[in-house]
């Protein structure tokens, strides 16, 4: 963060083209929802958020796409069908970021079936 600029770069999370991307960590989804509350935690501290990849968020954009990022994240955990728009009706030239997504859900499957835990 920038902070006497109020700037957030927000690296790969938050962008309103690309989904979620989880870590290869033992808890993947758990790391990334406790990124989230970070970023929530300094939100009313910063007027825009640059995110790796797509366009700025200012104002209650941020706070958006934290709620966004979140639920598109739980309905991994949760093996839910996601209604992320990022996934179901990405923006022109973004299509292949659902691809990230199955991906993602297939591994998360894979991980669950094997030792028994949620993604």
């Amino acid at each position: 963060m920038i902070e006497e600029r109020r700037v957030l770069i927000a690296g790969d999370m938050l962008s309103d083209v690309f989904v979620s991307m989880l870590d290869d960590t033992v808890e993947p989804i758990e790391d990334y929802l406790v990124g989230l509350e970070l970023l929530e935690g300094v939100a009313d501290d910063v007027d825009v958020v640059i995110p790796g990849h797509g366009s700025l968020a200012r104002d209650e954009e941020v706070r958006a796409r934290i709620k966004l990022d979140r639920a598109y994240v739980e309905d991994l955990r949760d093996a839910r069908v996601s209604s992320d728009p990022r996934v179901v009706s990405p923006k022109p030239g973004w299509e292949w970021a659902s691809d990230i997504h199955e991906g993602q859900a297939r591994n998360l499957a894979r991980r669950s079936q094997r030792d028994g835990t949620p993604g």
